[in-house]
């Protein structure tokens, strides 16, 4: 009975970390007998989150201690064996799951007597948040519109994509002296439009309605995938706390693709409901980190109400950070 426990070990993980609100997923349980002993009994009691949904389970739920959960499982063991068992959950609900190990119980071959062993492990699974019913496009109209207005208005000086005729309006250094030998006239260099644009996402929850904020990491998402849809390359900021590896994050430097998206995803899944700074030292760290003034930004400021007084310093923000300024009032948006 002394070392009854002593070749015994447990390990859980998931077939996937980051998921949809939702989606299904694999618990996978592995217990391990390293001995020579058969075990005729065995309880596997696994600590859970008590968010998480089983779908194909035998196990006995008992309700845990701090927003636990616990599935009971018994069974036996052959000497030197490995029992894996699978069981699909889901989460509904935004956030960060921790899965906190598990107590093990066995006894002797009579089962006079047993002893039990918690086996420590440290499980994580991120749910991202839920975009958001409403359709972003329709919202963001004047948004993506000042974007494409801008992106044909603005020459790229490094792209010349042939000559034209001189009208008095260019400026002497646009001439192209071959071309106007060629043609007897004089001809200007044409160049091609291809100034990338650049968007800017500034997300805040400095507010105590939990609910509101939820729909602001929402309505954050669909923005995001829009700008994906729209190859539109953006960075992203916000006053939110996370949990877990990404404790510190707060800014994403511009990107675009999937994993510059999934990345922001993770961090919108994490976010707790508590901010780290007010509104307007996010902007001021904006500034520092956006680089400069560009003529071609479009910024994008998500807020959870109509604040004059955030309005108020979103605009003199963007006499620091260039281009043109977009709001979103999320308690406007119907989600």
């Amino acid at each position: 009975m002394a070392n009854v426990l002593k070749n015994i070990s447990y390990n859980c993980t998931f077939s996937k970390l980051l998921v949809e609100p939702g989606e299904t997923f694999s618990i996978i349980s592995t217990i391990t007998n390293s001995s020579p002993r058969f075990l005729s009994f065995l309880k596997l009691e696994e600590i859970f989150p008590k968010e998480v949904k089983i779908n194909n389970t035998t196990a006995t739920v008992l309700p845990g201690v701090r927003n636990t959960v616990t599935h009971i499982f018994t069974t036996y063991m052959m000497p030197r064996s490995k029992l894996e068992r699978h069981v699909t959950a889901c989460f509904s609900q935004r956030g960060r799951y921790l899965f906190n190990g598990a107590d093990i119980t066995t006894g002797d071959f009579l089962g006079i007597e047993d002893k039990t062993q918690h086996f420590y492990t440290f499980g994580e699974l991120v749910v991202f948040p839920a975009p958001a019913d409403t359709s972003m496009e329709a919202t963001l109209g004047g948004f993506f519109g000042d974007i494409s207005v801008r992106r044909f208005i603005m020459e790229d000086p490094t792209l010349s994509i042939g000559a034209r005729g001189y009208t008095g309006r260019e400026p002497l250094k646009q001439i192209s002296w071959s071309h106007s030998a060629r043609m007897g006239t004089l001809m200007v260099k044409e160049f091609d439009y291809t100034v990338e644009p650049l968007a800017t996402i500034v997300l805040d929850i400095n507010i105590e309605d939990t609910d509101l904020i939820e729909k602001c990491y929402c309505v954050a998402r669909s923005v995001c995938q829009l700008l994906e849809e729209k190859a539109t390359p953006y960075d992203f900021i916000s006053n939110a706390t996370t949990g877990g590896a990404l404790a510190r994050w707060h800014y994403k430097s511009s990107g675009l693709g999937k994993a510059h998206l999934f990345s922001i995803l993770e961090g919108l899944g994490r976010a707790s409901h508590h901010s780290t700074e007010t509104f307007s030292h996010t902007l001021e760290k904006l500034r520092k980190l956006s680089g400069g003034v560009y003529s071609h930004r479009s910024t994008l400021v998500i807020l959870p109400t109509k604040d004059e007084e955030k309005h108020s310093q979103a605009l003199t923000a963007r006499q620091y950070l260039g281009g043109t300024m977009h709001f979103i009032y999320v308690d406007e948006v119907a989600l």
